[in-house]
Formats: structure tokens, sequence, C-alpha cells
């Protein structure tokens, strides 16, 4: 699971260095410590003073103001996760000017000094079963990090998350950095970690990808839209991935029916996605027994995502889930020459489809943590505490 239905592909980017008098903290299933930064004499003169942090509304952003943001994205991706890929310019201002974003409701939020472009943050509010519960992004310029920029950008966002229903904020810092270290200053709690991996279509042996299905199964695939005839058993797989390792966080899956999986196919074309699914499908009963869904994002061609993979309880431990998966693969690889990279991340506990994606050619990018606060406990600490210096 990587972007639609767990956290999203979200980032909370601060400092590269170690704040002053923050010690180390090691990321843990329940990190709790709480850092206590002070800013020296040195920080104090150098916080941005003349900081304003509005609402933006890109479908009404100048040319100018859109290259900025994206510019700032692209920057900060690259100095934090170095091995991601960056989006061409085109694509990533498409989806940021989109209404609405496959999380739900997207807010947008910049930090300028003197006019210029120095932080962005991003929040989205599920309609769904999430909907009290939004997941942020935040982004600061490296030379401007270190100087209460994201912090202040938190602050201009609760009001009208608060406003919106939301009780919980949640998002993903990278684990081992000072985004952690910032995280845990102001009092998320460490909820899970989530290990990144990407599988190199260039370099891995597709022999790897020769997996039958069991006996008694077959394989079977559609793009965008699942047929009708399976469509009831397809919900009905897409809710076993709610078993699946979630660590102590929040979030809560979908309740899927067949009018849930049409709804959500609607989106995927509004917003332009396509999206592959393989199935392994019961010869018995005709049934779905297991799915794996890949989303393609518009002018993306060098790379793709690893959504979903589940398999219903009673046909598990017949290897289904590295045989859709592999399946897939192939699919891709025959059918879109251009592609060369699939990116997917999944809960660090979850040993098993780690261990199958390993067995397929993925490899570990790195970690990250997943984050929570209570929306009223953060607000009285930023109330409480001078801009910290992350």
């Amino acid at each position: 699971m990587t972007r639609l239905f767990g956290f999203g592909l979200v980032v909370i980017a601060p400092a590269p260095a170690t704040c002053p008098g923050m010690p180390p903290a090691r990321p843990t299933a329940d990190n709790t410590r709480r850092a206590t930064p002070a800013l020296d004499e040195a920080q104090e003169r150098n916080a941005v003073i003349s900081l304003e942090t509005p609402p933006f509304a890109p479908e009404h952003a100048s040319a100018d103001e859109l290259r900025a943001w994206y510019e700032l994205a692209v920057t900060t991706i690259a100095a934090d996760y170095p091995n991601s890929p960056v989006p061409p310019y085109d694509s990533y201002v498409q989806q940021l000017c989109q209404p609405t974003s496959y999380l739900g409701l997207q807010r947008l939020w910049v930090a300028r000094e003197d006019g210029r472009l120095i932080g962005t943050a991003s929040a989205a509010v599920p309609t769904d079963e999430n909907s009290e519960r939004a997941v942020i992004t935040v982004r600061v310029s490296a030379e401007n990090r270190r100087h209460g920029v994201g912090t202040r950008l938190l602050q201009a966002m609760l009001p009208e998350l608060r406003e919106r229903g939301c009780r919980m904020i949640a998002g993903q810092a990278k684990a081992g950095t000072d985004a952690t270290r910032w995280t845990d200053a102001l009092g998320f709690r460490t909820v899970a970690q989530r290990a990144s991996h990407h599988l190199d279509l260039r370099n891995v042996d597709p022999a790897r990808w020769q997996v039958p299905p069991a006996p008694g199964f077959r394989i079977r695939t559609w793009v965008d839209t699942a047929p009708d005839d399976v469509v009831q058993s397809f919900a009905r797989a897409r809710n076993a991935i709610a078993d699946s390792p979630t660590g102590e966080a929040s979030y809560r899956h979908p309740d899927w029916t067949v009018e849930q999986v049409r709804r959500y196919e609607a989106r995927m074309r509004e917003i332009g996605e396509s999206h592959r699914y393989v199935v392994a499908v019961d010869d018995r009963s005709g049934a779905v027994a297991g799915f794996t869904e890949i989303a393609l994002v518009p002018q993306q061609s060098s790379y793709c995502h690893q959504e979903d993979t589940a398999v219903l309880p009673e046909f598990r431990g017949l290897g289904l889930g590295r045989a859709i998966k592999a399946s897939m693969l192939q699919w891709l690889t025959a059918d879109l020459p251009r592609l060369e990279r699939v990116l997917t991340m999944t809960t660090a506990d979850n040993h098993h489809m780690i261990r199958v994606n390993a067995r397929l050619g993925y490899v570990t990018d790195h970690v990250v943590a997943s984050v929570e606060s209570d929306i009223d406990a953060l607000e009285a600490r930023l109330a409480d505490s001078r801009p910290r210096p992350c």
C-alpha cells in the first residue's frame, strides 16, 4: 500500500542537520519522547520575522508562483529523498491544481518572506471514514530551515483544519533524521514505520516474475473499471486489506462495496489516473481471491505506483500474492516499454509482503515514520512555546 488508502506519500521536511540542544532520537513504534530545543541568541537573530503564511489557491496562481512551488518541491525531494523520482513540471502542476486530491479535499498554504516563497504546506482531508484525520505535508527550503518556518506553517493550517472537523493530524517523516526530531519536539507520536521500496525494471531478471498461480486459480486483468461479473467479489477482496499491519495509526480502512468501488473508479478517471488490476480468480466459484493494483499518473511515464495487494484469508498461504504481483510486472513491461521503475511502501512489520517484494526484485530505499498528533494537544503546545528551530 502506498498512496491511496494509507497515509499518502507525504513529507515533513525540516532541517538537514541536527538542531542545537536536541538529542539524537531513535524512532520506535511508540516514540513519545519530547525534546524541548531552545533558540540560542544567534538563531533568535536569524529567525524569520517578516514571514507571511497565507492560504494558496493554485488554480488562481501565476505561472511564476506555480514554478516557485514546483522548484521548492524538487529541491527538497532531491535533498531528503535522493532515490525518489521527480515528476515533470506539467504533471506536478496538473495534480497541484486539482480542486481535490485522491485523499480528499486538498488545502494549501505558503510561507513567504518579502514576497519570496520559502516554504509550502498541504493538508488532505478525506471525505470517508477518516474525515476527522488530516494528512499534512510541510516543506521548507534548505537555506530557511531551523528558523521556525515549518512550525509557523503548522500554526497557519490548524484553524481551518479544526473548522473542517479534523481532530487528528497525520504525516510522515524520514526515520532517523531531523525530520523525526522536529515532529518529536512538537509532540507528534510515532505510530508506525513504513519501508519505501523501488523496483528497477531495467536491471532485474524477469525470470523472477515467472510465477504461475496455484492450481485451481487463474489470472485475470483489467484497466480502470472492474467487470460487472466480478465487481462484487472484487469489493470483498478489497476489504481483505483491512487486516494488514498498520501499527498504532488511527487510519481506518474503507468498507468496500460495489458502490464504493464504482465511486473510486470514477474519481480516478476524474483526476486522470489510470489503474491496472491483476486478480486471482477461484476456478470453483469464479470469485476474486486476491488482487493487486498499479496507478499510472499522467505524464509520469517512467515510473508508476504499486498500490494495495490483498488476498482473502481463506486463500492465503498459496502464493497468490506473489503470483499476481509477478503477473502485473510481466504485463507492465510488455505493454509500457518506457516504464523504468515501480514504487511502493509497506508497513515495516509486514514481513510477508516485504519478502514477496524482495523476491520480485524490489530494494529498500529508506524508512519513514508515520506520526500523528491530536489537534487540540498540538495547538496547546504551539501556543505555549516559541517557534522551534526546526
